[in-house]
């Protein structure tokens, strides 16, 4: 059971870190159309930030809906 453990926190530290990655690559982006993006950069820098955000929170939605299941393996 401890390598079980272990492996599912070892999994749970991961996805953490990629959707770190994911929301400051996101913002990085939405700074560079801020900063770079022609007319009207507000509204393009929000629109890059909410589909990053919007990515995300449905990748969370859908880790607690799969939290709730047993693991299915193919």
């Amino acid at each position: 059971m401890k390598d079980a453990d272990s492996l599912a926190a070892g999994r749970t530290a991961a996805t953490r870190w990629l959707m770190l990655t994911i929301l400051l690559w996101g913002l990085l982006l939405a700074l560079g159309t801020y900063l770079f993006g022609g007319n009207q950069p507000l509204l393009r820098a929000a629109i890059v930030a909410g589909c990053t955000l919007g990515f995300l929170v449905l990748w969370l939605v859908a880790l607690a809906v799969r939290g709730g299941q047993p693991n299915s393996k193919p």
